[in-house]
């Protein structure tokens, strides 16, 4: 991938206005300088969408991709769909005042001591890709005043998750990247609770840890979730809501469904207390006769 970083912090410190990035293999167009250029040196599919998008919260008013803008062709009917035309395809006709390398940048004694034109932060590089996506679209959506609402069509990366057969284990919560799923419990007796796993779709960017890891395969995938779910407002949504118990032995809880008051795994223990379970789902060794 190509990091937009050195170009980020040139953005915050300047004027820019336009800018043109050129991919490699693309012609310099130094003839009726206009506008300044970044020089990539590979493709515009190398360059990450957050990236592009958190260039534009910076400072440029419009970004010219010269070359075969890839993926990025996505994202630029996105916005174009919503009325905002601030990603295009350079011609010939957007010339470059002045180019320079992506990691080649010039920067100014005050751009170094942060004294530039803007006091914007710079994106947080410890945030997930797709995290980084939202966050700059949602600040060029509020930036143009558009209405999320426009987005009801368009899929975004999250899913829309529905479980079924929810053990209330903990392994998707904990195990999901960006904390869209959460259980809950509410106290209903001594030894006795009901517990809901819920999700919140805008921060789901479907990942599919929660369906590839859950034990029970309790989760299916109903769809894509639009970018007006994304960019909205963090609702809890809940998935499954289940009664437990706590088990004699170990004291974690489990379904009631389940009957008992042993968990799966103790009652296991009990009716073969010197047999050998070995993991559902991992390959024995050559030989084993467990």
């Amino acid at each position: 991938m190509t990091s937009l970083r050195l170009l980020h912090s040139w953005l915050r410190a300047n004027e820019p206005g336009p800018i043109a990035l050129i991919a490699a293999g693309e012609p310099e167009l130094v003839a009726e300088k206009k506008i300044p250029a970044v020089l990539l040196g590979t493709p515009l599919a190398d360059v990450p969408s957050h990236e592009l998008l958190e260039a534009l919260g910076l400072g440029a008013t419009i970004v010219y991709l010269h070359g075969d803008p890839g993926p990025l062709g996505s994202l630029m009917a996105i916005l174009e769909g919503a009325g905002i035309e601030r990603i295009r395809l350079g011609t010939a006709a957007v010339k470059p005042r002045e180019s320079f390398g992506v990691d080649d940048v010039p920067h100014s004694r005050r751009d170094l001591f942060g004294l530039g034109r803007s006091d914007l932060p710079l994106p947080d590089e410890s945030l997930l890709p797709e995290d980084r996506e939202r966050l700059a679209l949602r600040g060029v959506v509020d930036a143009e005043g558009v209405d999320p609402a426009v987005f009801a069509d368009v899929p975004s990366h999250g899913l829309i998750l529905r479980t079924s057969g929810c053990t209330a284990c903990g392994v998707c919560v904990k195990a999901c990247p960006t904390d869209a799923l959460e259980l809950s419990h509410l106290e209903t007796g001594p030894d006795r609770r009901i517990t809901t796993l819920a999700v919140y779709d805008s921060q789901c960017i479907g990942c599919r840890k929660c369906v590839d890891l859950c034990p029970v395969n309790a989760f299916t995938v109903a769809g894509p979730t639009s970018w007006e779910t994304r960019l909205g407002d963090s609702s809890r949504r809940p998935l499954e809501t289940i009664p437990t118990v706590k088990c004699e032995r170990c004291k974690t809880f489990f379904p009631m469904r389940e009957g008992g008051t042993l968990c799966a795994t103790c009652r296991a223990t009990r009716e073969n207390p010197f047999g050998i379970r070995w993991p559902e789902g991992v390959p024995k060794p050559p030989g084993a006769r467990f």
